[in-house]
């Protein structure tokens, strides 16, 4: 997980990993967002200002360093389009109102096709299971029914496993073992 962290780190220049816990911002943001999503400091991870915000410590180590592995692959997305989109990145984030299809959706759609990749690389199958993950999501209360079309959604996430699959399947690569 340190070689991994290492090259984050390497690629994405600011890059560090925080803990909610630890971040008076984090706690006042968490505080703000109680009656939307009351977990947003015990179960989620955030990217913000180049940095990961795992909820706490504790937290990660609970996840075990695969798990933590995938998160940061799909934090990783999200720290190149803050960079390559900056301003774009932040403000869709600060302004997602529950509306059809918001921009944030775009980015966490970024995100989470990396968490199916970083899936199939590493377990060699992409379950119903983690789809039901992602769709809940999208779809739910949490993250502010970013898309609350649960058809919509599913069919995106099958047709995205589809291709993956399809893909992975075809190049032949080598793919790297769990951290």
């Amino acid at each position: 997980m340190a070689a991994f962290e290492a090259e984050l780190a390497r690629t994405l220049p600011g890059f560090g990993v925080r803990y909610k816990d630890e971040s008076r911002l984090q706690r006042l943001i968490g505080a703000l967002l109680r009656p939307i999503c009351p977990t947003y400091c015990t179960h989620y991870t955030t990217v913000m200002f180049g940095k990961v915000y795992f909820p706490s410590r504790a937290w990660r180590a609970r996840l075990g360093p695969r798990h933590v592995y995938g998160i940061l692959r799909h934090e990783a997305v999200h720290l190149r389009d803050a960079r390559r989109w900056p301003l774009v990145f932040q403000l869709s984030y600060l302004l997602c109102l529950p509306t059809v299809f918001t921009a944030r959706a775009w980015w966490e759609w970024r995100g989470y096709r990396e968490t199916l990749r970083v899936e199939l690389e590493l377990t060699g199958e992409i379950p119903d299971a983690l789809l039901d993950f992602v769709q809940a999501r999208f779809t739910g209360r949490d993250y502010g029914y970013m898309c609350p079309f649960p058809r919509f959604v599913r069919r995106t996430l099958e047709r995205e496993r589809a291709r993956l699959v399809a893909v992975d399947g075809a190049d032949g690569r080598d793919h790297p073992p769990a951290p």
